[in-house]
């Protein structure tokens, strides 16, 4: 197996190209799957938002109204992956051949770069107030925590299970997170505050969770660049595949394999299979290929090309099939 790129003027008259869309009623699914969930996070978030705000002007407290903009930063962040949703299912085009599906990811990208933006804009903030001397209201502080509080583990609690399957969801989550730390933080402080009046704790608990938000969305930021890139999908070992394609009777080599995720829930892959030129069941050699490709590493778009021969390829086909067994032995 060698891992480099062909170009399409290289396919020979002896080759045959099949493409195969094994899956995307798995993209589809989850893609509805969802939808539901951000918007029931959505209302949710608006139901607790408008309450703060009637509360706030009623009882002129400007923690509440604050409360309520973070929550709206959270309706924007969920609002944001709806439409790269609706943005993702539009039909693909003679000009964008995967349509727009990747919006999803680009989405996902743009609401953890306004979470670090939040982060580095509450620690900024903080580190301003450790120097002065700014009171706060502890009782009306540690009210509004509550209640942020009880609204972030709900919207959460709605999102957490799409989010690990959905990098468009993970991004509207990790806002969530945010705010629901920043709530135990408000609690916590406003606490110290009322038993010790160590009005300090307000400041110092902000740059902390903050910094420990920047830590948890180092995970999904490296997961939407790797897809950008289009890395290899995590859930897909390319030497294990090539080396069970390779145990196929038939089969002597597959090389130039390119595996990559066009958003979440929905992977491709292309590769040459080189068969022995005496074969005339190459269809049943390729069905084989792409079920093993479909059911075992879960691809949603296969594209094999069969070779018959390596007549003509500058490739180095015995060192990369000794990469490709080495590997599972």
């Amino acid at each position: 197996m060698t891992l480099q790129r062909s170009h399409p003027e290289q396919v020979h008259a002896d080759h045959e190209h099949i493409e195969a869309h094994t899956g995307p009623d798995h993209g589809h699914e989850l893609r509805l799957q969802s939808r539901r969930t951000l918007v029931l996070a959505l209302a949710l978030i608006l139901i607790f938002m408008v309450v703060e705000v009637v509360g706030g002007l009623l009882s002129d407290s400007l923690a509440l109204l604050a409360d309520a903009g973070h929550m709206l930063t959270d309706a924007g962040a969920i609002g944001l992956a709806l439409l790269a949703m609706w943005i993702a299912s539009r039909p693909w085009t003679a000009e964008r051949t995967f349509g727009l599906a990747r919006t999803e990811v680009l989405a996902a990208s743009l609401n953890i770069l306004t979470l670090w933006l939040i982060s580095g804009w509450v620690i900024w903030e903080a580190a301003h107030r450790i120097g002065g001397e700014v009171e706060v209201s502890a009782g009306l502080m540690t009210i509004v925590g509550v209640v942020g509080l009880v609204a972030n583990v709900a919207v959460a609690i709605v999102l957490r299970r799409t989010a690990e399957q959905s990098l468009n969801v993970q991004g509207a989550f990790l806002h969530v997170i945010g705010d629901l730390l920043g709530s135990v933080a408000v609690i916590g402080s406003g606490i110290l505050i009322l038993v010790f009046g160590w009005h300090l704790a307000d400041p110092v608990a902000s740059i902390v969770i903050a910094g420990l938000i920047l830590v948890l969305s180092l995970r999904p930021a490296e997961r939407v660049f790797h897809v950008l890139i289009e890395g290899v999908p995590p859930h897909i070992d390319i030497y294990a595949l090539c080396y069970d394609i390779e145990a196929i009777e038939g089969v002597t080599l597959v090389h130039d394999v390119h595996a990559w995720t066009i958003t979440s829930g929905y992977d491709a892959i292309s590769a040459h299979i080189m068969i022995e030129p005496d074969r005339l069941d190459r269809q049943d050699i390729l069905s084989e290929a792409q079920a093993i490709t479909r059911d075992r590493y879960q691809v949603s778009h296969i594209t094999f090309q069969v070779e018959s021969t390596s007549d003509g390829c500058i490739e180095d086909h015995h060192v990369g099939h000794l990469q490709a067994t080495s590997r599972e032995s």
